[in-house]
């Protein structure tokens, strides 16, 4: 079972996974170029009317967005 259960997202999915990938591996750079992905799709699908639980995947941008906000380099 995925982020939200049956009602995921395929393509929003694979945007969050690999925006947790870029923040594991410190890829700030292109974190914020994805977590911008993620912002566009879901606006495109809001506006199309096509995705059911849009309010979990704005808090998770949000979230995102926060992140790199805060972002520190482990190294």
């Amino acid at each position: 079972m995925g982020l939200f259960g049956r009602h995921k997202d395929k393509q929003l999915e694979s945007i969050i996974n690999q925006i947790r990938v870029d923040l594991s591996n410190n890829y700030k750079d292109n974190a914020k170029e994805n977590v911008a992905l993620l912002e566009q799709t879901l606006e495109t699908k809001k506006a199309n009317c096509k995705l059911s639980d849009i309010e979990s995947y704005e808090k998770l941008l949000k979230e995102f967005k926060e992140d790199i906000a805060n972002f520190k380099r482990t190294y």
